[in-house]
């Protein structure tokens, strides 16, 4: 009896051995590392939260791409998060202190210094740092860097121009735009016409206004063709007491205000898109909307550097926007994978899935160099002069300075403008008492 049952369990044992043996071989067909019966537990794909402003239509063009990356890549998955411009960084704020920090991210560079200084910011891997250095203008890696370390790929990289109407220069009988800055103010006085009621019925130039940025960009930029900045180039100390700022303000204080040539309640923006405005400032994304605005009538308008004060020396402002990983991000591998797949490989017209996009959906063209080498964009840049001006700029403009508080700063700079156009100050005033806040906000 006990022998019996002795090998009645040998049998038993024998037959448990083998069917283990049969399942759980790491080398048995029809099993991975990660199945169940290798004592691992299936890797799930990761899911990647994507944060920018790209929302109508804009989302639109951009989401053809996404789905691109989802299709063939099932193990990193992306999920966009839309929301308006001007919610943007309170959005990033809000979702970095609730512990909902997004681990993709589209930012304004301008913002740069706050995020970096909360921390919200991963830098770049070091073979995604030399590939940025390598292959876009050095106002756009300036930009998109942290004291000289990369954090993110440059993408809507945008200069400052003179647009202007040709067809109103012609009839004033001018042959081309401006090159020095008291030629731009005779010619817009020339040009300027009364309605009778002491509003302008054609304005000969006028600046854009609404907000800072509007303000008092194309104040660094016409500041940069004097040989001034904002702040010094470490960033530490406020620079509107030099000359070039002072020559900068002068020509401000002669467009709008009690001296002023033309009258600031005119709707410049408005106006231009119209036909009934002859220059302003602004930076090549404008050229697109422009475009959809006037349809026929774009073809009167043109664009070219801006005026300087001595009519020979280059100058302008760049300012951009990155793609950035989350320092938060318990993903940042695969949130980098995806940014290299997005604004390094060719998908089609021999450009990179950003170079397309930018084309689609803004009419600009990318800043990388091999998008710039493709055919279609060295055909758009033949074919559109108003498009080469601004791709021009952006070779010698200077890149936005991003300090901690950079939007504080342009801030304080927009209200003493505004300040001086409402002759509520002086010139002298107003860009001393820019300076002296200015100063104090960097020294937070």
């Amino acid at each position: 009896m006990k022998k019996r049952m002795a090998l009645t369990l040998l049998a038993l044992l024998t037959i448990v051995m083998a069917a283990c043996s049969s399942s759980g071989g790491a080398d048995s067909p029809g099993t991975d590392s990660g199945e169940s019966g290798s004592g691992k537990t299936a890797q799930k794909p990761v899911t990647l939260t994507l944060l920018s402003h790209y929302v109508g239509q804009n989302e639109v063009a951009f989401k053809p791409y996404i789905d691109q990356w989802n299709s063939e890549n099932p193990d990193i998955q992306i999920k966009l998060t839309p929301v308006d411009f001007g919610e943007l960084l309170r959005t990033i704020m809000t979702k970095q202190t609730a512990g909902q920090a997004p681990d993709l991210m589209h930012i304004y560079t301008l913002w740069g210094g706050q995020l970096a200084k909360n921390n919200v910011l991963a830098f770049a891997p070091d073979d995604v740092a030399a590939d940025i250095e390598a292959n876009y203008p050095a106002s756009a890696v300036a930009a998109s860097s942290i004291d000289g370390r990369v954090y993110g790929y440059p993408t809507e990289v945008q200069a400052y121009g003179l647009f202007y109407n040709k067809k109103l220069l012609q009839e004033a009988g001018y042959g081309g735009p401006p090159k020095t800055w008291d030629e731009l103010i005779e010619m817009a006085q020339h040009i300027e016409r009364d309605d009778g009621s002491g509003m302008p019925s054609v304005q000969g130039f006028g600046f854009l206004r609404g907000y800072a940025g509007k303000v008092v960009q194309p104040f660094m930029a016409l500041m940069a063709t004097a040989g001034g900045t904002l702040l010094t180039d470490d960033m530490s100390a406020a620079a509107l007491d030099t000359e070039a700022a002072k020559r900068t303000i002068d020509l401000y204080a002669k467009v709008y205000g009690k001296d002023g040539i033309t009258d600031i309640g005119f709707p410049t923006q408005q106006a231009f898109g119209s036909g009934k405005a002859a220059m302003t400032i602004e930076a090549g994304w404008w050229a697109g909307s422009l475009k959809t605005l006037m349809k026929d009538g774009y073809a009167d308008i043109g664009a070219a550097p801006l005026p300087s004060p001595d009519g020979l020396t280059q100058g302008s402002l760049a300012y951009t926007w990155a793609w950035s990983v989350n320092a938060k991000s318990k993903h940042q591998e695969e949130a980098w994978k995806f940014l290299k797949w997005f604004n390094t490989q060719k998908v089609k017209n021999d450009m990179t899935p950003q170079g397309n996009f930018l084309l689609e959906g803004f009419n600009v063209i990318s800043t990388r160099a091999s998008d710039m080498e493709s055919e279609t964009i060295k055909r758009k840049l033949e074919e559109d002069p108003v498009t080469k001006v601004f791709a021009d700029a952006l070779q010698y403009a200077r890149p936005e300075q991003n300090p901690a508080a950079a939007a504080e700063i342009q801030d304080a700079l927009f209200k003493q403008i505004e300040n001086m156009w409402a002759d509520k100050a002086t010139k002298e005033e107003a860009l001393a008492a820019a300076q002296k806040e200015i100063q104090a906000k960097l020294g937070k």
